[in-house]
């Protein structure tokens, strides 16, 4: 994962706590784990790739 994105998300965590003291391992575990999540959840509303083949047949095109 990219630790650039770690960083920005946790410290968007620290400032939307208030900006608290002695939390940031609290805050780069949440942001790996909701990046994590986020990156599952993208991967599951991409479509899978269409057969060009089938594609033809659907749509009764070469006949």
């Amino acid at each position: 994962m990219d630790e650039h994105r770690i960083r920005h998300r946790a410290y968007e965590i620290w400032e939307q706590e208030g900006r608290p003291e002695g939390r940031r391992a609290e805050h780069w575990e949440r942001a790996c784990r909701e990046l994590r999540e986020e990156d599952e959840r993208a991967k599951e509303d991409v479509p899978e790739p269409r057969d060009p083949a089938r594609a033809s047949a659907d749509t009764g095109a070469g006949i």
